[in-house]
Formats: C-alpha cells, structure tokens, sequence
C-alpha cells in the first residue's frame, strides 16, 4: 500500500468515525415532534483496567431512535440519540463494544493489518453481557471488557 494510499484510507476512516459517533450533539436541528425526552448519560469503557480509547459503542432497545457514541481518549462515551441530540430516550438498552486497530508492520512500512482487539461477546446484540436501564437520574456507568485480544481482520484493497 503506498504512502498516498495509506492517508487516504486513514482519512476516510476518520469521516466514518465521525459520521457515526456524530460530530456535535444538540446544535441547531430542531427534534422531531415523536422524539421522547432524552436524558444525559456518560458512560466509560475500560480494557483491563485501562480507558478503552476509539471504541464505536452502539445501544440496542425496542425504540425506533439509533443511540450510540464514540469512545475518548479517557474510555468515556457521551451518547446521543439519531448521531445528533444529545441525550438518550428512557429504557432498556443493550451495549454492543466495536474497537479496530491499524497495525504497521515491522519496518514501519504501509503494510495495513486490521485487528479486532474486542472480544466477540461484546459485539452482537444477542450475546452482550452489557446492559444500562436508563431512567430520570443516574445514567452513568462504567464497564470492564477485561482482556483484550487480537483477531485479524482481512483488509480490501
């Protein structure tokens, strides 16, 4: 993969990242008119104890209203509802954990190899342990995904 490639990719990676987290929570769009009541919640993600940095997090519930985040360099995920309004409708969710690092090889060269450092558990809503009520006060959480591991994912060129 050549230099040009490589930055391309990494940038491309990042409007992804971006677009899915959501760039800025509230701002000027106006609600929709069905949207219920949302409220704030933080939660922290860790990997043997240490903050979990660039983690995609997805929450699951019966409601039409996509939640999610992307975790900082502290492991902490400020949710939003729709990638946009800050905040989370009240329920049940269940936590699905996406994290994908870029490794280079031995020679610092362009040799793109992507690893899966989550453990599959984490990744599919009908096998995460992970799960928040989310109610009129403290939303709040940390989780522990304990050991991290290493799973070679294939790369398109």
């Amino acid at each position: 993969m050549t230099r040009q490639q490589f930055t391309i990719f990494l940038s491309a990676l990042l409007c992804w990242m971006l677009f899915t987290a959501g760039c800025s929570g509230g701002g000027q769009r106006k609600k929709p008119a069905d949207m219920p009541p949302l409220f704030p919640s933080t939660l922290i993600f860790t990997q043997e104890g240490v903050p979990l940095a660039g983690a995609r997090i997805t929450l699951y519930s019966d409601s039409k209203w996509g939640v999610g985040g992307l975790t900082n360099e502290n492991g902490e995920v400020k949710l939003v509802t729709q990638g946009y309004f800050d905040g989370i409708p009240e329920g049940t969710y269940k936590i699905t954990v996406h994290k994908v690092v870029i490794v280079m090889d031995k020679n610092n060269e362009y040799t793109l190899k992507q690893t899966d450092v989550i453990a599959n558990e984490f990744k599919r809503e009908s096998t995460t342990p992970l799960e928040i009520a989310i109610g009129k006060k403290d939303n709040n959480k940390t989780f522990d995904l304990g050991k991290a591991v290493s799973i070679n994912l294939p790369v398109e060129r």
